[in-house]
């Protein structure tokens, strides 16, 4: 099935290509990577309100800060790893790319959106917006595990301390969302299958008070990325609440980009409409 979904990658679509994307910076390779194109959107949870809560959950166990590697394969046997010529930091430029465009014309989230890390365990690192995105991301520290477990349990904490008018607490079931307890729009970016995602995707079946738009980051040609990435298109198929975008080798950071946003905001964005959300100002001190 993963060798399926791998012949079904295609020429992006040129509309998104761009000189400042981190492949081109970087040089790694004359032209995008083929990619699987999602299917048409369709909206299933509203559109995001102003009373929506965006957190980010980002992947920062050893693999992300890897220099990218390709396997080869005989079979279904891994023989050999060879240097692949996608770029290293697809998630920090995507990452960036996201939350600028997502905060143009935002005025209920002046100060960022906030920003959980998880590997073996997670951390908290406040709010990240484009004053402050490098320093943020100089202070990340890559290493260890996937537990994606330990990243929600503290999004959802997080999310439940900041609403708790509306919420209640349970001893045994923990915080329990009311009818006016908003939102929350959560994106995950991880490269690799955490331990224990069947625990993580039980628990958002059981939900309606988020949404979760997963960014999957792979190297070309892997059918490791691909049978993965089968597993959450299946997981996005059934349950709605869960949205799906994949990347592999050299994407074209402003069509990983769109997609991610529509998803997110839960209402289609038209590529007019999403050129004029990559224009944003520039900051100044004051």
């Amino acid at each position: 099935m993963a060798r399926e979904r791998m012949a079904r990658a295609v020429e992006p679509p040129p509309v998104y290509s761009s000189a400042d994307d981190t492949c081109n910076l970087q040089h790694t390779s004359t032209e995008y990577s083929n990619q699987v194109l999602p299917g048409p959107f369709e909206p299933f949870d509203r559109p995001e309100l102003p009373t929506d809560d965006t957190m980010i959950l980002l992947d920062i166990s050893g693999s992300m800060d890897f220099d990218p590697v390709r396997p080869i394969y005989d079979q279904y046997l891994i023989t050999k790893y060879v240097r692949s010529c996608q770029p290293k930091n697809k998630a920090r430029s995507v990452m960036r790319r996201f939350t600028e465009a997502l905060s143009h014309g935002d005025q209920h989230h002046m100060d960022g959106y906030d920003l959980v890390t998880f590997a073996n365990e997670a951390n908290y690192l406040g709010t990240i917006n484009q004053r402050n995105y490098d320093e943020v991301w100089r202070g990340i520290t890559f290493g260890g595990g996937t537990r994606v477990m330990a990243g929600w349990q503290q999004v959802k904490e997080l999310h439940f301390q900041k609403h708790s008018q509306s919420a209640s607490y349970h001893p045994v079931y923990g915080w329990q969302a009311g009818p006016e307890t908003p939102m929350l729009r959560l994106l995950l970016l991880l490269d690799g299958e955490a331990i224990d995602m069947d625990e993580f995707e039980l628990d958002l079946l059981s939900l309606d008070w988020a949404h979760v738009t997963i960014f999957l980051i792979g190297v070309d040609g892997c059918p490791h990325h691909h049978r993965h990435a089968n597993e959450l298109q299946r997981i996005s198929d059934f349950n709605r609440h869960v949205s799906f975008v994949d990347a592999q080798g050299n994407v074209p950071e402003r069509y990983a980009t769109h997609e991610l946003l529509k998803r997110h905001l839960g209402r289609d964005i038209l590529i007019d409409d999403f050129r004029r959300m990559e224009g944003l100002p520039s900051y100044t001190e004051m």
